[in-house]
């Protein structure tokens, strides 16, 4: 269970608290009552919001032990350092589409890498991350020194062709010039 998760349940957990409180209060029945629906609504809330983020997540975290692989749900981008350290991550939780690339006058992405050691490397609109039907995709937006995308089943770098979703997979980096993006 996540710090979201958990934050949920404490706030759940908070509202029950909350209504007992009320309900055996030396206070009007109009407060009482009051109290107790706003107890007992933030205690629905909390369900609800638990029930739907697992449901969402019944699908990805899983480890598959006919293919061995982890199925993990994607929501971060991780800028890796020459050590594979993290650097900078990014958040793609609900989103649906980011551009990578670099800040530059009015020109604004999602993704800058315009501070990395690489950025000379990198155009200003350098690539776009798309979530469709359950998967994370990228595509090389024509820039001028190309955008490849190292595989976590096999190791290997595959040059992507402009114009060409890749479908990303978890522990796929993305490769923008010197800099490396994984995808987790």
């Amino acid at each position: 269970m996540g710090k979201k998760q958990i934050f949920t349940v404490v706030i759940g957990v908070l509202g029950v608290v909350f209504a007992v409180i009320a309900a055996y209060s030396d206070v009007s029945l109009l407060l009482k009552f009051i109290f107790g629906l706003v107890g007992s609504c933030i205690f629905l809330w909390a369900v609800l919001t638990l029930f739907f983020d697992f449901k969402g997540r019944e699908r990805y975290d899983e480890y598959d032990n006919f293919s061995g692989k982890y199925l993990g749900r994607i929501t971060r981008l991780e800028l890796l350092s020459e050590e594979n350290t993290v650097i900078r991550a990014f958040d793609l939780y609900n989103r649906t589409g980011l551009v990578i690339g670099k800040e530059y006058g009015e020109n604004q992405v999602d993704i800058n890498l315009a501070d990395t050691d690489y950025s000379t490397l990198i155009d200003v609109h350098t690539a776009v991350l798309n979530y469709a039907q359950g998967d994370w995709y990228v595509e090389d937006l024509n820039s001028k020194n190309g955008l490849s995308v190292q595989k976590k089943k096999d190791g290997r770098k595959y040059r992507i062709s402009p114009g060409e979703p890749c479908k990303l997979e978890y522990g796929d980096i993305i490769l923008i010039g010197m800099s490396r993006l994984r995808i987790c």
